[in-house]
């Protein structure tokens, strides 16, 4: 099994890209977030999962051990096929994608190709244990705690208020501005 795959994108098209390893063309397929992400002369390193059937053989690729396993939960589910599980990567990031499954959000689910109302109902049924399970600190939310700590917070509370703030804030004193407005309440 290929893991991941570390080389120079040789060459980009809508849904995939080729990827020179030594001499090797390897075709991966993606999502648009991250194609639009790639440049050809690029040398990503590329997390994959192998789809493997009778008549194909195919490679999705990843830039995150995180996506990777995300995509992996998803494809895990009855009734969602390795491109239907891309196009969700491709519509938001995993942190995105665990609080729409914590908030029971069918409707952005149904919203994306091939998703309909009740395959919608299904992914959040199937992904509430696993998905939220799967969750894990990033390196902002670390030293957002870290920094709240510093203030005097414990860390309970600085953990409770780092899961307050939006995944959209990137700027790190914003972050930490929205923490103290949620402690504060």
């Amino acid at each position: 099994m290929i893991g991941m795959l570390r080389g120079e994108v040789i060459e980009k098209t809508t849904g995939f890209f080729i990827l020179d390893v030594r001499g090797v063309g390897y075709q991966v397929r993606a999502h648009l977030r991250m194609l639009s992400d790639l440049t050809v002369g690029d040398e990503p390193s590329v997390y994959i999962y192998e789809h493997i059937r009778e008549d194909q053989h195919e490679l999705f690729g990843f830039a995150t051990r995180d996506e990777l396993e995300v995509f992996e939960i998803l494809i895990s589910i009855n009734g969602i096929g390795p491109k239907a599980g891309l196009a969700i990567c491709g519509a938001a990031t995993p942190a995105e994608l665990r609080e729409r499954v914590t908030k029971g959000d069918a409707g952005w689910f149904a919203s994306l190709p091939g998703i309909g109302s009740k395959t919608a109902q299904k992914i959040i049924l199937e992904l509430k244990g696993q998905l939220v399970e799967l969750e894990q600190e990033s390196q902002d939310d670390i030293e957002l705690v870290e920094a709240l700590k510093g203030l005097g917070y414990k860390t309970a509370q600085a953990k409770e208020a780092a899961k307050s703030v939006s995944v959209e804030t990137i700027d790190p004193s914003e972050r930490v501005r929205e923490a103290l407005k949620y402690l504060s309440r």
